[in-house]
C-alpha cells in the first residue's frame, strides 16, 4: 500500500501541519518506506507462534507500581536554575 502526495498532504492538514514541497516529498518517501517495511511482515509464517500477552502470563515481568516520595525536594528546587517557587519552569520548544 502506498500513499500519494495528496493523501499525505491531507493527513498533514488534518494534523494542522503545513508542509512545503520538499517536506511533503520527504514525508511521502518516509511513510511509504515504512509501509513497505510493514508489508514484509505479511511474508512471515506465524501459524505456530503463540501470541504474547502480559495479561495471560502467570508471572508479570513488570514491577509493581508504587508511589515513592522523593527524599529531598528542597535540595532539587534550590539547585535548579529553572525554578519558580515550588514549580519547574519548562522552556518553550515550539513557536506559536
Amino acid at each position: 500500500m502506498k500513499l500519494s502526495s495528496e493523501e499525505v498532504n491531507s493527513i498533514a492538514l488534518e494534523s494542522r501541519l503545513l508542509l512545503n514541497e520538499a517536506e511533503l516529498a520527504g514525508a511521502v518517501r518516509y511513510i511509504n518506506n515504512f509501509l513497505d517495511m510493514l508489508d514484509r511482515f505479511k511474508e512471515l509464517d506465524l501459524k505456530d507462534v503463540e501470541p504474547f500477552s502480559f495479561a495471560e502470563a502467570l508471572e508479570c515481568p513488570l514491577r509493581d507500581d508504587t508511589v515513592i516520595a522523593f527524599p529531598d525536594n528542597e535540595a532539587i528546587l534550590h539547585e535548579s536554575e529553572h525554578v519558580d517557587g515550588s514549580y519547574f519552569k519548562v522552556p518553550r520548544i515550539m513557536e506559536e
